[in-house]
């Protein structure tokens, strides 16, 4: 099945409708989205941490505070388009109202997906202010992270969408996350190294799109860019090209009103 044309008249319509919603409740997400992350800075940054020495050529606390900026920009996207969207989809017909203009499925699919990477931004960039607060950030290279945030978040975007999509109930969304968004969260090079684990886990963390986006940060906060991080930002840029077109494909076989 050939995609639709995109217009970016009806995908900035889908983000600026999102935004008009969000604005509205964006007082009472601030905590939900951040009592996550700051939990476990507590326990793993200043607890474990206080047993623990330098890592990857940084403080414990360094290392896990900037690995959790990039997941809690993945788990806020992963919010919007898993939970947010299916209640669009299924329940409020949000995505047929639209679809009855002359906004097509293929948009709002792009749409969603490109609100679910500033809905990431927003949040990981308010857990950055953290970081800096707490004087981690030692490189004004920092001020890329949220270029960075937003193509992590458009990524699970389009991810979290396909699934979402495809959940024949809202139940399912539990499964998205337990099986593929937690995992990602623990052995993507968040609180532990990647090369200090066994070679098997190291295979597969290498994969997920959120183990490059930690080193990314890691490495715009602290200085340290190197020629492998252009690497990093390619191989995200490219999932996200490829998960893309995903969604749009499946879209109008199961969003059938």
């Amino acid at each position: 099945m050939k995609l639709n044309k995109l217009s970016v008249n009806g995908i900035f319509h889908v983000i600026q409708r999102n935004w008009m919603s969000f604005r509205k409740l964006i007082k009472i997400s601030i905590f939900p989205n951040l009592f996550d992350p700051i939990l476990y800075l507590v326990a793993m940054g200043f607890g474990i941490g206080h047993f623990v020495g330098n890592i990857s050529g940084m403080p414990y606390l360094t290392f896990v505070s900037l690995g959790l900026v990039a997941a809690t920009g993945m788990n806020a996207a992963n919010a919007e388009s898993t939970t947010n969207a299916y209640i669009q989809m299924r329940l409020d017909k949000t995505y047929y109202e639209m679809n009855t203009g002359p906004i097509n499925l293929e948009e709002i699919i792009v749409g969603q997906a490109l609100w679910a990477g500033i809905r990431g931004t927003i949040f990981g960039t308010l857990f950055l202010l953290v970081t800096l607060m707490m004087g981690i950030l030692h490189s004004w290279l920092a001020l890329f992270i949220p270029i960075v945030l937003l193509i992590t978040g458009t990524l699970f975007g389009f991810l979290g969408l396909t699934f979402t999509l495809l959940a024949p109930t809202r139940d399912y969304l539990n499964y998205f996350s337990m099986l593929i968004i937690q995992p990602m969260y623990m052995f993507s090079n968040t609180f532990f190294p990647l090369h200090a684990v066994t070679p098997w886990l190291k295979n597969i963390g290498w994969f997920s799109p959120l183990t490059h986006a930690v080193l990314l940060i890691r490495q715009l906060a602290t200085g340290t860019l190197r020629f492998q991080s252009f690497e990093d930002l390619l191989w995200l840029i490219l999932v996200m090209i490829v998960l893309s077109v995903i969604p749009q494909k499946i879209v109008r076989n199961r969003l059938n009103y």
